[in-house]
């Protein structure tokens, strides 16, 4: 999922993403294991001996982090999981995810981010990411549903994503732009890149060409 919200923003951005694989942030980590914890005690203690059990090399200088998260959300109202991790897929349009949190009641899912909201609203890939998980879980469970909540743990805040048409005419794109990719198309700049705030700025290629024409002749 993380590389067609990628692609949905930006192509090239997508395309550095998936060449360069992917490894798990230290926010994520401490953040989705604090998610395991929300709608009972936050305490600290307990879940960084969860963290550092599961990832030994996130050290102590890390603590202050997960300080900050929990005084964020200790004193906020959580729903507690019915599950946790559970893979969806839509076979339909060949996409598979793993949603952070399940519940029994709507709004049904729910997905971790390691930052803090926006001012107002939701994150662009973070409202394509929950379209297109609405889209698994709406096809496996036979249900409609319309949306989902956005976990900002660090911020202490829960907020609602309804589904919108320009959501899915985002998704849509992103659908078109991972494949290509995973064709081994380099892909070409977008007119409003969010290049300002890439990490991989400096590595930007704006192409378009086939992965092919990059490699030299045997």
């Amino acid at each position: 999922m993380s590389l067609l919200a990628a692609a949905s923003r930006c192509p090239v951005r997508a395309y550095l993403m998936h060449s360069s694989g992917w490894e798990e942030p230290m926010e994520y980590t401490i953040c989705k294991q604090i998610s395991y914890h929300l709608g009972g005690p936050l305490c600290f203690d307990t879940i960084w001996d969860e963290i550092t059990s599961i990832s030994p090399a996130i050290g102590g200088h890390n603590a202050s982090f997960l300080e900050l998260c929990i005084k964020q959300c200790v004193e906020k109202e959580w729903r507690t999981a019915s599950d946790h991790d559970v893979r969806v897929e839509s076979e339909k349009y060949g996409i598979y995810g793993v949603i952070d949190r399940v519940f029994e009641e709507p709004p049904y899912f729910s997905i971790v981010r390691p930052v803090t909201p926006p001012v107002a609203g939701i994150y662009l890939q973070d409202r394509i990411k929950v379209s297109a998980y609405a889209l698994c879980l709406s096809e496996m469970s036979g249900k409609e549903i319309r949306g989902g909540t956005v976990e900002y743990i660090p911020g202490g805040e829960s907020r609602f994503c309804g589904i919108q048409p320009g959501d899915m005419r985002k998704l849509y794109s992103g659908l078109r732009a991972a494949r290509n990719i995973e064709a081994g198309t380099i892909p070409k700049k977008p007119v409003h890149a969010p290049c300002t705030s890439c990490s991989y700025y400096s590595r930007c290629d704006p192409g378009p060409r086939r992965l092919s024409e990059r490699l030299p002749d045997r």
